[in-house]
């Protein structure tokens, strides 16, 4: 940067060279571009620094990545294991049952799948009567039935009395 000295002697040759008159504008010309020029370097700092971090990204990604895919990898392999072995146990407790099969008049075959139980849910006539039950426990008044109004009556305790 420049040293306070040097701005002096910068502006006193602007001074003569320009004159007291053209000065103050070319003062403010100049801070006008110094302006333009700071956000534009601000500008092209903060896009390097964004592109450092996506490239970062980009990389902890990749490395994500390729650790799933070995884990995916290992795990095809365990489950392919897995098979292998159950299918090893299912055909040697086939050979010592033997004559024992299904076929043969044995115990049926354990199921694949398992079905979901139903269970019976109330119908709507069911709902009704347990309504009516509990209107009769509360003693609550019957707001079905048509005698009744559609509002509520007026309250007149606490109306305000107008003499006149």
């Amino acid at each position: 940067m420049l040293d306070f000295s040097e701005i002096l002697i910068i502006g006193g040759v602007a001074l003569v060279v320009l004159g007291p008159e053209r000065l103050p504008q070319a003062a403010r010309t100049i801070g006008h571009w110094m302006g333009r020029l700071q956000t534009y370097v601000s500008q092209m700092r903060a896009e390097v620094d964004r592109e450092f971090s996506l490239a970062e990204l980009r990389n902890i990604s990749e490395e994500a990545r390729s650790g799933a895919r070995s884990i995916e990898t290992a795990v095809r392999g365990a489950v392919t294991g897995v098979q292998s072995e159950v299918g090893s146990v299912a055909q040697e407790t086939m050979q010592a049952l033997g004559e024992n099969s299904w076929s043969s008049g044995g115990p049926p075959p354990a199921p694949t799948h398992f079905l979901k139980r139903y269970r019976p849910r109330p119908s709507i006539d069911d709902m009704n009567r347990e309504i009516e039950n509990m209107r009769r426990q509360l003693a609550l008044p019957d707001t079905l039935s048509g005698s009744r109004s559609k509002y509520a009556p007026r309250a007149r305790v606490n109306r305000a009395r107008v003499r006149r």
